[in-house]
């Protein structure tokens, strides 16, 4: 049964704006599933089929881009010259939403000859929110926080057990019916195919299933913290004398094109002093059960290790505030100056709205995050920019509130768009 994505608005949108749109992200995310819901008619190329497709295209190139539109081209990296010749089609028709093609990998971005700017547009869809799972209640929505709105005190049917079990098991939609066990089965094979299989399709090169194993396990005890490379190496170190750090960004740089990581950027705004701002990424993956499986967590050891525990809850609430945002055609980024003040996620839509959250699973922890963001807010410089929306502190805790000092405390599990 399909179950309905929040990206579908904006991927109607983008139809109705773009000749094209590449709709990409990890396997198994539900691109195709998506694309299916506005394509009428698909091409589904695979291993087996590309070289009979391939012919197709150029014997009789008519037939592979006929109507009606629009066209699904699912893996369409498998053919790399259907992005050149799909650019150059468009460029000879009017009207918008011809094409949907979707991808895996980025790694054949880099080798088409064309960008296709302004012709075909790029989207990413990630692992389902909890909201899209069915877990969040979805009281509360983003879309209202950047509108102020009042939150009546309102309690969370969502308990602490179950965001260490949707941690292990993520956002799936083939998993979402699972139990943990066939969620971590499931997940296990995920990383052997990724780490075996999936990075050697990527380039040219061949990478050490050992060395890429051990990069992903320093990743994930990473998970959520602005990690150096060298501390990766380290890590690496256990494993072989030396690994050059040109090696190290080699694998990082595939692993993004696969869309298994994902780091939180850096948000520079005007502030009134010249504070200096770290521009050290935070290391995310696109779901927080790869990290988990690598580590090869359950929700009992989650549940037993709350510092381990605290740092997936993080990256569990980046993932949802990444799909939610984006729906609102805004972004996410964190904060850290040099005075060591630390803003765990900034979402900016884009006509310059902007709302600051700290993550915390606790209550015992709120009075300390609800004043590094007042301090926060008051660094802004607001003549060069807008006041905060909204501040915010995003919890495990059982009920949504607004603090007698305007930070609201809010579930993840009452969350949406």
């Amino acid at each position: 049964m399909y179950r309905h994505r929040l990206l579908e608005k904006t991927l109607k949108d983008y139809l109705d704006t773009f000749k094209a749109v590449a709709l990409l992200g990890p396997k198994f995310c539900g691109k195709t599933t998506l694309a299916e819901q506005f394509a009428k008619s698909s091409i589904y190329l695979d291993p087996l089929n590309k070289n009979d497709y391939k012919t197709m295209l150029q014997l009789n190139k008519d037939e592979f881009l006929s109507s009606p539109y629009p066209r699904l081209i699912d893996e369409w990296q498998l053919i790399p010259e259907i992005w050149d010749v799909i650019r150059h089609e468009v460029d000879h028709k009017n009207g918008r939403g011809f094409f949907i093609l979707t991808g895996s990998s980025a790694a054949n971005l880099d080798a088409t000859t064309h960008s296709g700017a302004g012709r075909i547009s790029r989207l990413t869809l990630r692992p389902m929110s909890l909201y899209e799972t069915g877990v969040s209640s979805g009281e509360v929505s983003l879309h209202q926080l950047f509108s102020k709105p009042v939150i009546i005190h309102q309690k969370c049917g969502v308990s602490v057990a179950d965001y260490a079990k949707w941690i292990v098991k993520g956002g799936w939609p083939e998993g979402i019916n699972d139990t943990e066990q066939q969620s971590i089965r499931r997940m296990r094979s995920y990383v052997d195919a990724l780490v075996k299989e999936d990075i050697n399709k990527v380039t040219s090169k061949k990478y050490n299933e050992n060395r890429t194993r051990k990069i992903l396990e320093s990743l994930a005890r990473y998970t959520a913290s602005e990690t150096t490379n060298k501390k990766i190496l380290f890590d690496l170190s256990a494993l072989e004398t030396l690994t050059a750090e040109n090696t190290l960004l080699d694998y990082l740089d595939v692993l993004n094109k696969l869309y298994i990581i994902e780091d939180l950027k850096a948000w520079n705004p005007n502030l009134r002093s010249k504070t200096v701002i770290r521009s050290t990424p935070a290391r995310f993956f696109i779901d927080p059960s790869i990290g988990a499986t690598v580590l090869k967590l359950t929700s009992a050891n989650l549940l037993k290790d709350f510092e381990t525990f605290g740092l997936f809850f993080e990256a569990l609430v980046i993932r949802d505030l990444r799909i939610y945002a984006e729906v609102l055609g805004g972004e996410v980024y964190r904060y850290k100056d040099k005075s060591g003040l630390e803003i765990d996620a900034i979402i900016q839509l884009y006509d310059g709205q902007w709302g600051a959250i700290q993550i915390k699973m606790g209550s015992h922890l709120f009075d300390d995050a609800a004043e590094k963001l007042k301090k926060f807010a008051e660094k802004i410089d607001s003549d060069k920019m807008r006041e905060p929306s909204f501040l915010a502190i995003i919890s495990a805790t059982e009920y949504a509130y607004q603090r007698e000092d305007g930070v609201y405390v809010i579930p993840i599990g009452m969350m949406k768009d």
